[in-house]
């Protein structure tokens, strides 16, 4: 039978595919299952601005505490030992204390002579720079002459009155120095007092805190959670610490070989500096080469303290580090120099040097919460 439907109510005939047309390689993307709201997303905006803010401003109160409780996660295995042993958790802090601020005057008051001594040969040093550097010098001296005449060229187009100049005055050196001594002496202690509390107090702050949880299995989690980043960050600490005093001794025996002058404070320099990775070793390269530049004549042996150097950080940061502290805790080298960056602009030098413990505390943490734990496999394996 013909079917006598109209031609409107029939299904429409599906339409062919034009001739060389390619079919699709893969089905199309599928939509996102949920839509952000965005209000969430200014709210999440908007905290994370005030925390950058905090961070920034906040810093001379900030510092001194993530220092303490870094430290505190350094020396308190050392307090936990002495614990065993019968020794109360107030008193071994306070012997830990301390030892290591007697241990950093003792490094400061030994290594402050050779300082001095490369303070008051500056300006004697800039003249040999000068002498010894000349042809670049030469290139400087004539880039400057070209932009005088062209600010004299500039001065006499100019307006016809005369330009006065406004010059205001800061305060003066000493008012500078004295102000820095002022803070640092505040700084430290603070330190003092923040690690002695931390380590004599810390444990039994932290239990108080987990206790009061209503659930056992957040209890169980989060004291699981602390044992893990005590243990962890200070076998990282230690570790990075021997690994940093075996390269400063190497690199000072090495310099004393070539017959660099203080080798003693080069080998401490470049331990403190190896706590930056990247940055410090370039750094005390280029240091190296200047007190080179110094001290010999010939290019032959001008190179050689800043080649041994270069191969003494290549074998420690591409065979030794990863090595010992891979096992425990490898972490991402695109994440520790944006970390250096962040930390070093927020804090300055001192957060250059906590950018790598931070780091591996929030890696922890993040890997101990399922919401952040892609986050924390960005961070590091």
């Amino acid at each position: 039978m013909t079917d006598r439907r109209p031609l409107a109510a029939l299904p429409p005939a599906p339409e062919a595919p034009l001739a060389g047309t390619p079919e699709p390689a893969t089905d199309p993307l599928p939509r996102p299952g949920h839509r952000r709201d965005p209000m969430t997303i200014a709210v999440v905006g908007l905290f994370v601005i005030a925390v950058l803010f905090a961070l920034y401003f906040g810093r001379d109160v900030l510092l001194p505490i993530m220092l303490a409780l870094i430290l505190s996660f350094l020396l308190r295995p050392l307090v936990r030992a002495l614990y065993r042993i019968g020794v109360p958790e107030g008193l071994g802090a306070a012997v830990m204390v301390v030892t290591l601020f007697g241990g950093v005057l003792l490094a400061v008051y030994t290594l402050s002579g050779p300082a001095a001594e490369w303070v008051n040969r500056m300006p004697r040093v800039l003249h040999e720079l000068e002498f010894k550097l000349g042809d670049i010098r030469a290139g400087i001296d004539r880039a400057r002459e070209a932009s005088r005449q062209i600010e004299q060229i500039t001065k006499e187009t100019g307006g016809d009155g005369p330009v006065r100049e406004v010059v205001v005055r800061g305060p003066t050196l000493m008012e500078q120095a004295v102000s820095q001594v002022e803070s640092v002496l505040a700084n430290v202690v603070i330190l003092l007092v923040l690690l002695y509390f931390f380590l004599a107090r810390g444990r039994h702050s932290l239990e108080s805190l987990i206790g009061t949880m209503r659930d056992v299995d957040d209890r169980v989690h989060y004291a699981m959670v602390a044992a893990t980043l005590q243990q962890n960050i200070a076998a990282y600490l230690l570790t990075i610490t021997a690994i940093n005093t075996v390269l400063g001794v190497a690199t000072g025996l090495v310099m004393w070989m070539w017959g660099l002058p203080n080798p003693a404070l080069w080998g401490v320099m470049v331990a403190l500096a190896n706590y930056i990775p990247f940055i410090g070793p370039a750094v005390m390269t280029g240091v190296f080469f200047l007190v080179s530049v110094l001290t010999f004549d010939s290019l032959g042996t001008i190179i050689l303290p800043p080649l041994s150097f270069v191969a003494l950080t290549t074998i420690e940061g591409n065979f030794l580090t990863p090595m010992i502290v891979g096992r425990r805790l490898s972490l991402n080298p695109i994440a520790v120099f944006v970390s250096i960056l962040f930390w070093g602009w927020l804090w300055g030098i001192p957060g250059a040097l906590l950018a790598v413990p931070i780091l591996a505390i929030l890696k922890i943490l993040f890997d101990a919460h399922e919401p952040l734990k892609p986050v924390g496999a960005l961070l590091g394996d």
